[in-house]
């Protein structure tokens, strides 16, 4: 059977390049655009703390690609002296219909999902809340400045601006799927 079909494989090549047209690329997946995402982190998550202490929480984040290649799945916690540590799910996939990154947020203190939507311009993802859903608006970004550096950025709408709630910076600690 697989000789089959290696066999089928090499007589459309050779059409094609008989024919004088090369073989059909495959388009990657938009989720593809998101491998720097891809990997196990760790890091510090600094919150925004106006007239209080700093507060920093260590924070661990795992990427992959998951449930048939049609999500990012992001497993996140965030742990800080005298709490539980958090526990948070994030599932982000691509709209075809309407070119915008969509992600759906689980975590531990709410009963529903938050919906984003948002558009990626290189290494740096953007997600907006829907503003029609529950609780404030916020605007998360993820951004990849080094192969082994990502960034997390989480805000929220107050009138026009936007007000910094934390920001994590994560080391990569291995690539998902990899030794």
């Amino acid at each position: 059977m697989k000789r089959i079909g290696w066999v089928a494989a090499v007589c459309m090549l050779t059409m094609c390049v008989a024919s004088g047209q090369p073989p059909a690329q495959q388009t990657p997946s938009p989720l593809d655009r998101l491998a720097f995402m891809v990997g196990d982190w760790s890091g510090k998550q600094n919150f925004n703390n106006p007239g209080g202490p700093a507060m920093v929480g260590d924070a661990t984040d795992r990427i992959e690609i998951g449930i048939g290649g049609k999500y990012l799945c992001e497993t996140l916690s965030t742990s800080m002296p005298g709490r539980k540590p958090t526990d948070t799910r994030h599932f982000i996939s691509y709209d075809k219909e309407s070119s915008t990154y969509n992600a759906w947020w689980f975590n531990d203190t709410g009963t529903r999902p938050t919906e984003f939507t948002g558009e990626l311009s290189e290494n740096k993802l953007v997600l907006t809340s829907n503003s029609s859903g529950p609780g404030p608006v916020l605007r998360a970004t993820y951004e990849s400045p080094s192969k082994t550096t990502l960034t997390f950025l989480l805000e929220m709408k107050q009138g026009d601006t936007w007000t910094r709630l934390f920001l994590t910076t994560y080391t990569r600690t291995v690539d998902a799927g990899k030794p």
